[in-house]
């Protein structure tokens, strides 16, 4: 084994999208530097982390926590009746170790939502309709999240190609 002194020590990049975010204040010279360091980040790393603290307000994720916390500490019965297994087998509720990675039962529990689809049919896999606990607010503030995740998205596609 080598010394402390010989292992590879590096830092992840953390990149604002901010410039991208706010492109009312935003000039231009700023969204290029961002574009740049995505780009170096990804050539010389391959990861980098993305800071979105001017996108996403502290409040909006811990109440998306508090949500969460909620539900996963309702009795099992009423998690149940949003079971993957009342749609598609992929939209709702998994039991602990019900989900399976490369044949292995993941330790956690887990609720999937996906892009809601035209004329759902739950026989077929990926078809069915999202299944939303009763938990109030839970379905109106991950709606909103998904949204504002899915116009982020969007914005780093943009910010990675433009270099």
């Amino acid at each position: 084994m080598g010394s402390a002194d010989s292992e590879c020590r590096f830092q992840l990049p953390i990149i604002s999208i901010a410039p991208y975010w706010d492109t009312q204040s935003a000039k231009s010279t700023e969204r290029e530097a961002v574009s740049k360091a995505l780009h170096s980040a990804c050539v010389e790393y391959g990861f980098f982390y993305l800071d979105i603290s001017r996108c996403v307000e502290l409040a909006e994720t811990e109440e998306l926590i508090r949500l969460a916390r909620a539900f996963f500490s309702l009795p099992q019965a009423e998690k149940d009746k949003i079971s993957l297994r009342h749609q598609d087998f992929a939209r709702g509720y998994q039991r602990l170790k019900e989900n399976v990675t490369n044949g292995k039962a993941d330790n956690h529990e887990g609720i999937d939502f996906y892009r809601p689809v035209e004329n759902p049919d739950k026989s077929q896999p990926l078809w069915g309709e999202n299944q939303w606990p009763t938990v109030p607010d839970f379905r109106t503030k991950y709606e909103k999240w998904i949204e504002k995740m899915k116009k982020l998205g969007i914005i780093l596609m943009e910010a990675q190609v433009s270099v």
